[in-house]
């Protein structure tokens, strides 16, 4: 078992999260450790318990040098705000919060950066034939690509084999791993659901209740899937049981620092494949396939821009319920039920601080991948996937390997 500590201090960090977890499934309802390779039970009851444990860590890692200092000094920092997000002190803002927890310095999202998503969508509607408003355009074009709730599943399926080819092929090996079932259901706040079952196997899950298109399902698909969270999850899984993942990385806790890069890239999946660049040499699809893999990546990006700001709206600025919901669906396409469970999900006491990872790790993947060198993009996912990352670290870790200063969060 590999460890950048001692097994004494590896083992408590582990169970600090384990205890984490524990005290939001008792308290809240759900696991936010959706991942625990080593399968450290957790042993501290309290809140108390746990922030005195940080302590010990936080003080036997205080001069541990180079990356795995850098890592876990970020991690306990965050584990500690958590506890004072759990406890409910009144002293700590969402706004801070999540500065503390995710690493993300919150603002409000610039018009100028709706528009511009917008005018890209508009030309590709215009280049299609599409008349009218951008808003009567894009709902035309919805109708056209909504797939019948009996064939959803089947294009997730279709789906499945080719990006997880395109993955091994141009990402990382992955070990022999499955996809145990997909499933649709209803009456859910999300959209795509992604759970690892150990061993190499997972299990999706989509909202069939939502309007689904072929090529939305491929940005949905990259992400659950290939290259996104089951690639990641397995991944990661067969690297401890190697030995070259340490143990004080050895799990995925919901509201920590890595949560921009573990929803950013597989935000950024079709990307990674080469399903959004032209330039690239994709025959596994059709050249309007990929016009409208594209098209639906910049609506999905423009569907995360409302709704981060929404969250935003609600979660920093105090904005009431019903005002956000105006917001949300001021841009003429978005559905009420997506709106509904959109609020849900940004408005739970745990999970908002988590909502905002979804839009600023898309950010944050991107610019990363646009600045390295693309003769050199196989360091930049061993850097990615094979090494545990928090932002702070990410930054660094780009620019040492660029050579340029690096700061993902100025433009959005």
């Amino acid at each position: 078992m590999m460890l950048w500590t001692t097994p004494e201090t590896g083992e408590k960090i582990v169970d600090i999260v384990a205890s984490i977890s524990k005290h939001v499934g008792q308290h809240h309802g759900y696991i936010p450790m959706t991942a625990n390779y080593s399968g450290k039970q957790p042993t501290l009851l309290t809140l108390d318990e746990i922030e005195t444990a940080i302590g010990q860590c936080a003080a036997a890692v205080e001069t541990l040098e180079g990356h795995p200092g850098d890592y876990l000094r970020a991690m306990l920092h965050s584990h500690k705000y958590l506890v004072r997000w759990l406890r409910g002190d009144d002293t700590l803002s969402y706004h801070e919060a999540v500065k503390h927890i995710l690493e993300v310095d919150l603002k409000p999202i610039p018009p100028e950066n709706f528009k511009a998503m917008e005018a890209k969508m508009e030309k590709q509607l215009d280049d299609w034939g599409y008349n009218g408003t951008f808003v009567e355009k894009l709902n035309k074009w919805q109708d056209d690509k909504t797939l019948p709730e009996e064939q959803v599943l089947d294009v997730v399926k279709k789906y499945i084999a080719r990006t997880r080819e395109k993955t091994v092929e141009k990402v990382r090996p992955l070990p022999d791993d499955s996809i145990e079932s997909v499933n649709g259901v209803k009456n859910v706040f999300f959209s795509g659901l992604s759970e690892y079952l150990g061993d190499y196997v997972g299990r999706l899950t989509f909202n069939i209740e939502r309007p689904w298109t072929d090529p939305g399902f491929a940005c949905v698909l990259t992400h659950e899937a290939y290259p996104g969270h089951h690639a990641y999850y397995t991944l990661w899984d067969y690297k401890f049981k190697e030995g070259t993942l340490p143990l004080e990385a050895s799990y995925y806790l919901m509201n920590s620092p890595p949560n921009c890069l573990f929803e950013g890239a597989p935000e950024c999946g079709v990307r990674y494949l080469g399903w959004d660049d032209l330039s690239q040499d994709t025959p596994e699809l059709t050249a309007r396939e990929k016009d409208e893999i594209i098209f639906a990546k910049h609506l999905k990006d423009l569907v995360r821009m409302y709704q981060t700001q929404g969250s935003y709206l609600y979660n920093v600025e105090g904005k009431s319920e019903e005002d956000v919901m105006v917001f949300l669906r001021s841009n003429g396409f978005y559905s009420e039920i997506e709106a509904h469970n959109t609020f849900l999900y940004f408005s739970d006491r745990y999970k908002c601080i988590y909502y905002p990872c979804y839009y600023y790790g898309r950010w944050i993947m991107q610019a990363a991948f646009d600045l390295w060198p693309k003769d050199k993009l196989q360091d930049f996912y061993r850097l990615t996937y094979d090494t545990p990352q928090t932002n702070s670290t990410l930054i660094k870790t780009v620019e040492s390997f660029c050579g340029k200063p690096f700061d993902p969060f100025v433009n959005i």
